[in-house]
């Protein structure tokens, strides 16, 4: 799919119960060229979610007949399509295993569609973003990563990123051995800076442990946390 200029509508999929909510939401956004399909349960938003042909999901934890969780697991097994989550009372768990499950944000019900509205384009931006120039691959030790692509190899294996988890991951492979702050990872990563009880950038670094076996795989570096200063990508021991 192309990439849409400033101007050009977004096409933005909404998959929640909320029937009220979901008409409030299309006509507060619609006039910033977002135009939402609405979805109200798995069954309905699944098939459409695994199209190509949204910029952006925005999908509800809690839908009457399924986890949005499930969906999402679904999804990223074929998908890097940003997703940001809404999650009722801001239950920390629900927030981490969604984005440790791949969502590039996430949102606690109730939000204001302001709020929303600067998430999604916070995370459009990120996505759409193309370098001025190609960007040759980044390496260190048995790690790789196309940034222009998003792809990254650990070895001979090819590893699905989703878009946070790729820009983490770049950031830190252009500075190995050199400290990097939450904050600076946050701007880059989810084009927000982090609060003080943001677990976000954290939980998306654990993921991408998990995903990588960064810290236990050979000759793979490792990504180490300096507490209170941020994170850095060690080199291979």
């Amino acid at each position: 799919m192309s990439i849409p200029t400033p101007l050009t509508t977004r096409r933005i999929l909404l998959i929640d119960d909320d029937v009220d909510l979901a008409l409030m939401l299309r006509e507060y956004l619609e006039p910033s060229h977002l135009e939402l399909t609405l979805a109200h349960n798995c069954a309905q938003g699944l098939p459409l979610a695994l199209q190509d042909s949204y910029h952006l999901i925005l999908l509800d934890l809690m839908l009457p007949d399924g986890n949005g969780l499930d969906l999402l697991r679904r999804l990223r097994q074929t998908s890097r399509r940003p997703v940001i989550m809404f999650t009722a009372h801001g239950g920390e768990t629900d927030r981490v295993l969604g984005l440790e499950l791949g969502a590039d944000d996430y949102l606690a019900k109730p939000f204001s569609p302001r709020e929303l509205k600067a998430r999604m384009c916070a995370v459009l931006r990120r996505f759409e973003e193309k370098p001025e120039e190609p960007a040759a691959a980044l390496n260190v030790g048995a790690l790789s990563l196309d940034a222009a692509t998003g792809r990254a190899r650990l070895g001979a294996q090819e590893v699905l990123l989703t878009g946070a988890e790729q820009r983490i991951l770049e950031i830190l492979m252009r500075a190995p051995g050199q400290v990097v702050a939450r904050e600076q990872i946050s701007l880059y990563a989810l084009g927000r800076a982090a609060d003080r009880y943001d677990r976000s950038i954290d939980t998306h670094i654990s993921s991408l442990r998990k995903k990588l076996r960064l810290d236990h795989a050979g000759d793979a570096p490792a990504i180490r946390n300096l507490r209170g200063l941020g994170y850095v990508l060690a080199g291979a021991a």
